[in-house]
């Protein structure tokens, strides 16, 4: 496990003690809306003579202020208008996805003392160290927390993998229609092809049927490989993985958490558990602003943190654009041939029986590719989630208490700089971010691969043992790129163990901490030691070896001689 030395974490909890309760509040004026914003920025000389006349200002100009004299006189009536429309918007949210009632009513009876906001409370002198919850009640508002929001971002996964197949299938079923456009062929082909219209009807509608069916039966395969994909999803969701790790993490420091326990990590427990969408990630390093004044940096962080789960949850719709165009070319042979029927019937080239056969044998092979190729993906995804499990979680810890560390430093550090703090968090994040594109790349080429040898083995007649080479190098490399950043994990927790105490092996006070050497070489250790081992194990190789493998596309059979004319 990544872990900064505990009296850091000591000095964390100290220096809380002693910050402003003002900073609680500043959050909020920073976010009112413009029009308060200019009125604030008025010449003070004008707010002084409306303070000293207030009756007369009043009289004389109640029409320049209509909204804030209509709040004035109705104030419990705009605010509980105001409550209302968020009341209605959450109940509509919580409707769309609810919770059990146990976990629940567990959930209030634990949260019952616990601020709504984030707050920053002076304590008296010689009280600056205890505890404002035990370790058992933040670990219990923690696993409280955990099942409701795993449960609500499970129950929205599903809901959306739903939908997605519910367009999967309606774009299916749409083009599989078009296929009704073949009954007007006979209109188009009549004067190319004089005299054999009645060919033309029969063989139009024979492949205008074909077309239908053979389109949906490929759609039954396409939907339900992509079913079976978004069941073991949860496994392998990189957002999933990710808020699940922000709570074994905080489980894990429970015990250097719990001086303001009440104050900071409760509220953001609350917090996350409603129905915002964020990570709970980001609305603690969001949460960080209101106890440090300048530290507009975690903002930033917060940001980008949120961008990085908004490219987590595009993934799905990455994958569904690649299914159906991954669909549309391995049908487009078959179609090709069913559009042809009529033109070659005319053409005296054979019946249409052997063009229904093949695309019916398509369907057969697609379906028993699907099948080999879900027998693979069940494997990935045992693979890869452990494997996320074990990397992402250490991430997310070490974040968690580099954030901590940030505040201890913006608090008690006179002309602290952001930047430094940036670098330090925004470096976490990058490491995160190369272990989860390692593991997800590596998986999605691998399964790509199987699946096109798969088509050839069961479509074309190629046989497996032709791609011995991908079976024996292709499944190395996806084991080395798999494995590789839990190793590194491993290794480099126990030596950033030993970096972070020897840095800190002579500190007596938070003047005396190395500061620079203790944001900048961690995270810079992990991401640039990350990135040299894995390129000097051959890891880049391993997943170049898996992009540029090539499944060699189907020989195409050939034309039919034209019939040779009898001699004379």
């Amino acid at each position: 496990m990544l872990t900064l030395p505990r009296r850091l974490l000591v000095l964390f909890g100290l220096l809380f003690a002693f910050a402003s309760p003002a900073f609680a509040d500043e959050d909020e004026s920073a976010h009112e809306p413009a029009a308060a914003e200019e009125h604030a920025a008025e010449p003070p000389a004008a707010h002084a003579d409306e303070a000293e006349h207030p009756a007369e200002h009043a009289a004389e100009h109640p029409a320049e202020h209509p909204a804030a004299h209509d709040a004035a006189e109705h104030p419990a009536e705009h605010a509980g208008e105001h409550s209302a429309e968020h009341a209605a918007a959450a109940a509509a949210e919580e409707a769309e996805t609810p919770v059990d009632p146990a976990v629940e009513k567990e959930f209030t009876a634990a949260f019952k003392d616990i601020p709504d906001e984030v707050v920053d409370t002076e304590r008296p002198e010689g009280q600056e160290l205890t505890p404002s919850l035990t370790v058992e009640q933040l670990r219990q508002l923690i696993r409280v927390a955990r099942a409701k929001v795993l449960e609500r971002m499970e129950k929205k996964i599903e809901k959306k993998s739903a939908e997605r197949m519910g367009k999967i299938s309606a774009m299916i079923g749409w083009f599989s229609l078009a296929g009704l456009l073949l009954l007007f062929m006979p209109l188009v082909l009549r004067k190319k092809y004089p005299g054999q219209g009645k060919a033309l009807l029969k063989y139009s509608a024979l492949a205008a049927g074909t077309f239908v069916i053979t389109v949906n039966l490929f759609g039954m395969v396409v939907v339900g490989f992509r079913s079976a994909q978004s069941a073991l999803g949860p496994a392998t969701n990189p957002q999933l993985r990710v808020a699940s790790a922000f709570f074994d993490a905080m489980d894990n420091n429970a015990d250097a958490l719990i001086v303001y326990g009440k104050e900071l990590f409760g509220p953001t427990l609350e917090q996350v558990s409603g129905n915002s969408d964020a990570q709970p990630m980001a609305v603690l390093l969001e949460n960080g602003k209101k106890l440090v004044k300048d530290a507009d940096v975690f903002i930033t962080i917060a940001k980008g943190f949120k961008k990085l789960d908004f490219i987590f949850g595009i993934l799905p719709t990455v994958l569904l654009m690649v299914t159906m165009l991954l669909f549309i070319l391995a049908i487009k042979p078959t179609l090709l041939e069913i559009v042809r029927l009529p033109i070659e019937a005319a053409e005296g080239r054979g019946g249409g029986k052997h063009v229904i056969k093949r695309a019916f044998r398509r369907v057969g092979g697609e379906l028993l590719a699907t099948l080999c190729t879900l027998g693979i993906l069940v494997l990935l995804t045992f693979l890869a989630g452990t494997i996320m499990a074990r990397v992402v979680m250490p991430a997310i810890d070490l974040l968690i208490q580099y954030f901590g560390l940030a505040v201890l430093y913006l608090k008690s550090v006179d002309g602290a700089k952001s930047g430094l703090v940036f670098l330090m968090l925004f470096a976490v994040i990058l490491f995160l971010v190369l272990n989860l594109a390692a593991v997800i790349v590596s998986m999605s080429m691998y399964l790509g691969k199987a699946q096109k040898i798969f088509q050839r083995k069961f479509n074309d007649g190629v046989p497996v043992r032709q791609h011995k080479q991908f079976w024996t190098w292709g499944t190395i490399s996806l084991v080395a790129a798999q494995v590789l950043p839990w190793l590194y994990m491993v290794g480099a927790g126990w030596l950033l163990e030993k970096i972070n105490d020897k840095l800190t092996a002579n500190v007596t006070s938070v003047e005396s901490i190395p500061w620079a050497s203790i944001m900048l070489i961690g995270p810079l250790f992990l991401v640039v030691g990350f990135t040299a081992v894995f390129w000097a194990a051959r890891g880049m190789k391993a997943i170049g070896f898996l992009a540029k493998y090539k499944v060699p596309a189907p020989v195409a059979p050939a034309a039919p001689a034209p019939p040779v004319a009898a001699a004379a």
